[in-house]
């Protein structure tokens, strides 16, 4: 008697079909979750490769990533998933860096790196750097925080407004700014303060001033500090590849160059409608949709993105806000060292407005690895630029170099670039993000059973917040499928 209802869920996982719709990281996570207990699952992905935006490539001999590199340390989904996969070995901790501000100067960018801060709010309003990035009047306007009332927890979200009311405009445009601006392309108007630094309100109250909070969120420590980001070795397509080697082994149909152009509701659940993503010619494309056989589930997933979700939902009578994202040039550039020095900031953060760059990070000085690839002669560039109009690479490219020129002088001339573009996916952080997310999930789940959308758009970017929210949401369903159904 104790077997029969664990042979009853196995039967029940063997008869429900999955299709997961995109195979990015969110979808290939999610059809893993499904494959692993016995659900035969179908994946579709209309690129020719599966991974979605990790990308690794060789430049000049060098592996680097192109696009997402790094996770959080301290997220135990990714950990468990890693562990599950036999990559926790392939784990490198980020090299202890520093982050740094580019102003604009007559003679140049002049580079600042900050000091110690949350969110580029510093503990010490009278540091150094602070002064060099505000000057003597924007100090003095920041001490007022110490002057006024203390805040009661919870009156003020908005990261962009309390450090403005608090510490005045000018540390908020020159500090705060560019790193939120520069990581996500998102104004810290937008964020949300206890999300992107979690204890600060609390702390305000307690410490009476924003500078004292910080002071007593940071650690006491290096030790306690350590990092907080870390790599695969050999890049994050390690995981990509991981999950398409275990859900080939578990017998997935795994198909690329193929879309979802509909879903069809029927009486015990749904039929997914398939275009080849490769064919263009109408009468080509014609004949293979009368050809093609369209998949039936009991369970699909959403993991395509907003707009692809958008369109396939619309028919259905579910409108989702596909809002425009940013979008941003990412180019990695290999170049050789010059005179230029070999230390300094890991991450530079330009001043908006002050160069074309919004974020340039030395990834050698980041990652030991790629730092040893390198070796002395050589440097690794990644820059993040607003989209621009046009799209000849090498014209980005160059663009990107010639600001890596400027922050760096002396660097030599590039031995190899490559440029992809990027459309940044709102952080979890971002003013009203959770509440949205949770009316789109809402919205679909009381109309259509057995439909679920994962993906950095309802997760926020970063591949440790879309795997905890992908095996969430996976987990949900599959409970619902297997214990709640008859």
């Amino acid at each position: 008697m104790s077997d029969k209802p664990a042979a009853d869920l196995a039967d029940r996982a063997r008869t429900t079909r999955v299709v997961v719709i995109g195979g990015g990281i969110a979808g290939l996570v999610a059809a893993w979750e499904c494959a692993r207990i016995g659900m035969p699952v179908t994946l579709i992905e209309q690129q020719p490769r599966l991974g979605g935006r990790i990308e690794t490539d060789e430049l000049d001999g060098i592996t680097v990533d192109l696009a997402p590199e790094a996770f959080s340390l301290s997220a135990p989904a990714l950990a468990g998933l890693l562990d599950e996969l036999e990559l926790r070995t392939e784990v490198e901790p980020a090299r202890e860096g520093s982050v740094a501000v580019a102003l604009a100067t007559p003679g140049g960018p002049r580079v600042v790196t900050l000091p110690p801060n949350r969110a580029g709010i510093p503990a010490n309003v009278w540091a150094e750097p602070v002064r060099a990035l505000v000057g003597g009047r924007g100090v003095w306007r920041a001490y007022l925080d110490r002057l006024r009332p203390p805040l009661t927890i919870g009156r003020e979200r908005s990261l962009g407004a309390l450090v403005r009311s608090r510490m005045g405009a000018r540390l908020r445009e020159r500090l705060v700014a560019p790193l939120t601006l520069g990581t996500w392309g998102v104004d810290p108007d937008q964020i949300d303060v206890d999300l992107a630094v979690p204890g600060l309100s609390a702390a305000l109250t307690r410490a009476g001033s924003l500078a004292g909070a910080v002071g007593q969120l940071l650690p006491d420590d290096a030790a306690a500090r350590g990092p907080r980001r870390a790599r695969l070795r050999g890049g994050l397509t390690q995981l990509v590849t991981a999950l398409t080697e275990r859900l080939l082994l578990l017998d997935a149909d795994l198909r690329v160059n193929h879309r979802a152009r509909g879903l069809t509701r029927t009486p015990d659940g749904w039929l997914v409608h398939l275009d080849p993503a490769d064919l263009r010619d109408e009468a080509e494309l014609s004949s293979a949709r009368e050809s093609a056989e369209p998949l039936p589930a009991d369970i699909v997933v959403l993991a395509g993105g907003a707009a692809s979700g958008a369109a396939l939902l619309r028919e259905h009578g579910i409108v989702l806000d596909a809002a425009p994202l940013p979008v941003r040039d990412v180019v990695t550039l290999v170049m050789d060292a010059g005179t230029a020095a070999s230390d300094g900031p890991s991450t530079i953060y330009p001043v908006p407005g002050a160069m074309a760059a919004a974020s340039v990070i030395d990834v050698g000085s980041a990652w030991s690895g790629v730092h040893a690839q390198a070796g002395p002669d050589r440097r690794v560039f990644r820059v993040t630029l607003d989209a621009s109009p046009t799209d000849d690479a090498t014209e980005i490219a160059a663009r990107a170099a010639a600001d890596v020129t400027r922050l760096w002088p002396g660097i030599g001339h590039v031995r190899a670039a490559t440029h992809r573009r990027a459309r940044l996916a709102p952080p979890a952080s971002v003013l009203g993000h959770a509440e949205r997310s949770a009316a789109t999930r809402a919205a679909i789940g009381r109309r259509h059973g057995g439909l679920i959308a994962v993906g950095e758009d309802l997760a926020g970017g970063g591949v440790s917040g879309i795997v905890a929210d992908t095996l969430a949401e996976v987990e949900r369903v599959r409970h619902d499928v297997l214990w709640t159904r008859s």
